[in-house]
């Protein structure tokens, strides 16, 4: 990238600036040396092309929409394809999130998310009594097409791409079977879903049917946002995600798919986080890995499946209760990482979350933030415009290689699938390392480790405003809401047709015991009524998967 002359020539100069900085430090016995990043990784204070120089511009940056895409995906950014401001919904019954869903709409959200009360689609139905504190608490209750034609209602479902964050092929069941109520040809649908990729036929099933039938429905997802937030390093967050990427792509060969047929709708779930820096750079380079490992281990061809699209929602386990609206702060920032870091779609965390459910109060500021990084800063305006950075540059060429490290370590050990429990393992030390800096202080949280009030004045503003506001400014869980969705679902159970269920039921049956694929019949079973409790039970009895507790299926694996 630089002459060799240049680089010798700044190797000496830098020596000595290196042992100026060192004697004006020793006069100084608090100064910091070093620092160390939020995911551990060390670095200097100063950068040069010298730390660059082994970095091949055409062959590891490039421009941005062309090969290995670290500097974005499409050659104009952001001034051609806005970001896709979402917020996370998903309270009460239909109703009140079909309500918080329009209400976001018109404060300029142009992406939809949805996230049940139980998004692993293996609990009970909302009227057992085992899941009587649950329903609608820590999502939407959603148990039948029912409310699914409730949440929908008044909802364009070609205008507004909507996320399902779930990993149950019920769910999009009744997605599809809305759009075939609507006449939309699946070949037009641009949703997508959590169905992150893991070990089990519900997940390759999803994805399968999708590239056959949905080609434009993302329906493989990489969940490493939230395994982030489970302790992983930035490091971890690329390299694992990607094993288990191709753990999925490798199943789904053996089902007679292409590459191509299905790579380009996979999609990630990441985080941006405290450390600026070395979250653009962790965006960097996981486009850079993506593309590198497909093209050159897996020969995809289409220049779609070498994109690695994000969608991006910022850190939540340093949101506090302590000096709640710090948070505002903590997270704009988190979105100014991810917006440098080019990302395609983006959540920003509201200031309460660390008590509920956000208010459409604390929601519409998240939104404002998005749209003030978009309007009011000229972020957006430049493509990639932390590239070039020395520092940036170093970074992504370091969170790269230690991503390929661990990428090969896990093909080691048989794959991403066959790992699994090994990659859990390194993730719960990282996650135990990480709570260890914060509780001795190596990590600083403002009002939990340093600077903190003993008597909170932002934390009585909010209770002022809990007090005093005419609005919500925090949310507060109702237990009428469980009467309300049951009163819902006996509307269904009561009207549906049981032998036309029944024969739904059997048809389903037998497709899962022939390991032919789910959707079809399951898309007939849920039209005649057909529960997600019901569904649960009958994947437990299919595969000899009982549950414990409110789940009546065995949960499905977690990479953390």
């Amino acid at each position: 990238m630089f002459k060799s002359e240049l680089i010798k020539e700044l190797k000496e100069i830098q020596d000595r600036y290196e042992q100026k900085v060192n004697r004006v430090l020793g006069k100084i016995p608090e100064a910091e040396r070093e620092h160390i990043t939020f995911s551990g990784l060390r670095v200097k204070s100063l950068y040069s092309p010298k730390d660059i120089a082994g970095i091949d511009f055409l062959k590891d940056i490039s421009f941005p929409g062309q090969f290995p895409y670290t500097r974005g995906l499409f050659p104009a950014g952001y001034l051609t394809r806005g970001l896709h401001i979402r917020q996370v919904t998903g309270l009460g019954t239909a109703e009140e999130t079909n309500g918080r869903w329009k209400f976001l709409l018109s404060q300029g959200a142009n992406a939809l998310s949805v996230v049940p009360d139980d998004g692993s689609g293996h609990r009970a139905d909302s009227d057992d009594k085992r899941v009587r504190g649950l329903v609608g608490k820590g999502g939407v209750a959603l148990d039948t097409l029912y409310d699914y034609e409730t949440l929908f209602d008044g909802i364009d479902m070609l205008k507004y791409p909507v996320h399902l964050i779930t990993t149950n092929a019920f769910a999009l069941a009744c997605y599809l079977a809305i759009a075939e109520t609507r006449g939309i040809d699946f070949k037009a649908l641009r949703g997508s879903m959590s169905n992150w990729m893991r070990p089990g036929t519900e997940c390759l099933d999803i994805i399968e049917y999708c590239a056959r039938n949905a080609p434009l429905f993302n329906a493989g997802y990489l969940d490493m946002r939230n395994v982030r937030e489970g302790g992983c390093t930035a490091a971890q967050e690329i390299g694992f995600g990607v094993a288990v990427a191709r753990a999925g792509c490798d199943a789904l060969i053996k089902r007679g798919l292409h590459i191509d047929d299905f790579l380009h709708r996979i999609t990630w779930f990441v985080n941006s986080g405290p450390d600026l820096f070395e979250e653009v750079a962790k965006f960097r380079a996981m486009r850079k890995s993506w593309a590198k490992i497909f093209s050159e281990r897996y020969g995809a061809k289409d220049p779609k499946s070498l994109m690695c699209r994000m969608h991006c929602q910022t850190y939540a386990p340093t949101l506090t209760m302590q000096q709640p609206f710090n948070n505002l702060i903590r997270s704009t920032i988190y979105a100014m990482a991810a917006v440098l870091g080019g990302v395609q779609s983006l959540h920003v965390n509201s200031f309460d979350e660390a008590f509920a459910i956000p208010t459409e109060f604390s929601a519409s500021l998240s939104v404002r933030t998005q749209q003030i990084i978009n309007l009011e800063t000229g972020i957006p305006n430049v493509i990639d415009p932390l590239g070039g950075s020395y520092y940036v540059e170093w970074l992504t060429n370091k969170l790269e290689e230690e991503a390929l490290n661990l990428i090969d370590t896990v093909q080691s050990k048989g794959g991403g699938f066959k790992a699994w429990d090994w990659m859990c393992r390194e993730i719960r030390k990282a996650a135990v390392k990480n709570q260890e800096e914060f509780d001795s202080g190596g990590k600083k949280l403002v009002g939990v480790n340093a600077l903190v009030e003993d008597n909170d004045i932002q934390l009585r503003a909010l209770n002022v405003l809990q007090e005093h506001a005419d609005f919500d400014a925090l949310f507060e869980y109702s237990a009428a809401v469980a009467d309300k969705q049951i009163r819902r679902l006996n509307k269904v159970k009561s009207e549906r047709d049981d032998l036309k269920l029944d024969r739904a039921k059997r048809e389903l049956i037998n497709i899962l015991q022939t390991n032919q694929n789910m959707i079809p019949p399951l898309i007939e079973a849920v039209k005649c009524g057909l529960t997600r409790g019901e569904f649960a039970q009958i994947k437990s009895e299919v595969y000899n998967l009982p549950g414990e507790g409110p789940y009546v299926c065995s949960p499905p694996f977690v990479l953390a």
